[in-house]
């Protein structure tokens, strides 16, 4: 995309309308626009000897919101305007009436000028207008491009962007209340303040480094754990909070995560009552998400089984274990399945930081050892999470299983109208990315003495995860996956 070039789109959808809206911008729409559009007669007056277009209505723009303003017969060119007239049609030879607006760049939309006309929707118009512009100058318009030069230009942040897409494509008025909060910055303010608290913990962390050799203790590691503890915390809570957009188009993805060989596969096998996935009792037996629906309640879930947790100790384990995280980014709400016969859950910490999703905690395999331990474990954790004790051998809490989940959608935990924000796959997968380089940050940070390299090395990766929910540190190939499923006009 040439950011140069003026643009021209039909931003209306297509087909017979009492309107049809064609949209330029760039340096020389108004030049462009000018020489096709005729104003009425009665659209010009005359003010202190010179003829200037008369006014039909004028709205000023203050920081990104259109204000009406009854001011009248401004001097000038006002920053919003519209004026009647014609607009010719070169390739048939004769003129169509129709409005055009003016929106002066850098209030714009794209922060360069903006012009639209208005003109009736007919379908052998539209095009002819269409192309009357291109011959004029302009250059035809990418999918995404208005929305792409907003993002660049600093109107909107790359989560804003994707979300104008969500509201073209809203199907239902919950579909449309969800982007629109995306859409007015609830996630990246949230973000943001998220990112700027990391930030301040790595200007400590590296200020301590450059005056080491000093004897200046800027901040003590204990002093740079503790603020590590309360933004993961925070993190983690935003993430439990958050409602994917997913789940205003009635789909709830829910995916069973845990260690390996905890039993997620037999667990998986017994909701769906068949025998989906393949149970060994050798870890690592699951490799690729297993999907399939799951109807509890008068509720559809999109039930995945994954792969198991640990550290990769090989390439093929690597591609497991990322698309197992990929998978939990993605989920609405997770089924952490935690051994009851497991000696001990000391790492489960590092299990619950790469979830930020809501969560119900089954205890599987009680036909062999009593879910006590592992309940205290997770009431002693804070995480707010319900725990229910089950067999897949017998089948023993797997109805209470059922209805912890029902609850977890109709009760609040994946709320549709909650106060957090709404979030993508992507956003969700970009936090869990956030969420465990926090969480290795703040294990060094906790357990190390002068390891101050590796806890500013986890705190930039952490940054680079958030900032590739608001664009700021988005790679090429992730615009232009977001961009191509853009219309173009938009």
């Amino acid at each position: 995309m040439d950011l140069e070039d003026t643009i021209v789109a039909v931003s209306s959808p297509a087909g017979a309308a009492e309107r049809a809206i064609v949209r330029l911008s760039g340096e020389k729409a108004i030049e462009i626009a000018d020489r096709l559009f005729t104003p009425d007669a009665a659209a010009t007056r005359t003010t202190h000897g010179r003829a200037r277009p008369a006014v039909a209505h004028v709205i000023e723009i203050a920081d990104g919101v259109f204000t009406p303003d009854c001011h009248r017969g401004l001097v000038g060119l006002p920053t919003y305007a519209a004026r009647s007239g014609r607009l010719s049609l070169p390739g048939a030879g004769l003129s169509v009436p129709g409005l055009v607006y003016l929106m002066r760049g850098p209030k714009s939309y794209t922060r360069g000028d903006v012009v639209e006309l208005h003109v009736g929707g007919w379908p052998a118009v539209v095009p002819l207008i269409l192309e009357g512009l291109i011959a004029a100058g302009a250059r035809a318009a990418e999918p995404g491009e208005f929305t792409f030069r907003a993002l660049v230009g600093g109107r909107l942040d790359l989560a804003q962007a994707e979300a104008v897409m969500a509201v073209v494509d809203a199907g239902s008025r919950a579909a449309l209340r969800a982007a629109g909060d995306l859409l007015a910055g609830h996630l990246s303010r949230e973000v943001s303040g998220l990112a700027g608290r990391v930030r301040e913990v790595l200007v400590l962390v590296e200020a301590g480094l450059d005056f080491s050799d000093q004897d200046i203790d800027l901040a003590p590691p204990e002093a740079i754990a503790a603020r590590l503890a309360t933004i993961r915390t925070d993190l983690a809570e935003m993430g439990r909070r958050a409602r994917s957009i997913e789940t205003f188009g009635g789909e709830v993805r829910l995916v069973v995560a845990g260690w390996p060989n905890v039993g997620k596969s037999s667990l998986f096998n017994r909701l769906v009552a068949r025998d989906r996935a393949i149970v060994t009792p050798v870890p690592g037996t699951t490799r690729d998400e297993l999907r399939t629906a799951l109807h509890v309640g008068g509720l559809t879930f999109t039930l995945s089984d994954v792969a198991g947790l640990a550290e990769a100790r090989d390439e093929v384990q690597g591609k497991a274990r990322a698309r197992a995280i990929e998978a939990i980014g993605r989920a609405d709400l997770v089924i952490l399945a935690l051994e009851a016969t497991a000696p001990s859950y000391d790492r489960t910490e590092e299990l619950l930081s790469l979830v930020a999703a809501p969560m119900v905690v089954a205890v599987t395999k009680c036909d062999l050892a009593p879910a006590d331990r592992a309940r205290a474990w997770v009431e002693a954790s804070g995480v707010g999470a319900g725990v229910v004790a089950t067999s897949a051998v017998t089948g023993e809490g797997i109805e209470d299983l059922e209805a912890a989940l029902v609850r977890a959608v109709e009760g609040g935990a994946v709320d549709r109208q909650a106060a957090g924000p709404v979030v993508t796959a992507r956003h969700r997968a970009a936090l869990e990315q956030a969420a465990v380089a926090l969480a290795r940050a703040h294990r060094v940070a906790r357990r190390t003495q002068a390891a101050g390299e590796l806890v500013a090395v986890e705190l930039n990766e952490a940054l680079e995860a958030l900032g590739t929910i608001l664009g700021r540190k988005a790679h090429g190939d992730v615009l232009e996956e977001i961009f191509s499923r853009f219309c173009i006009g938009k």
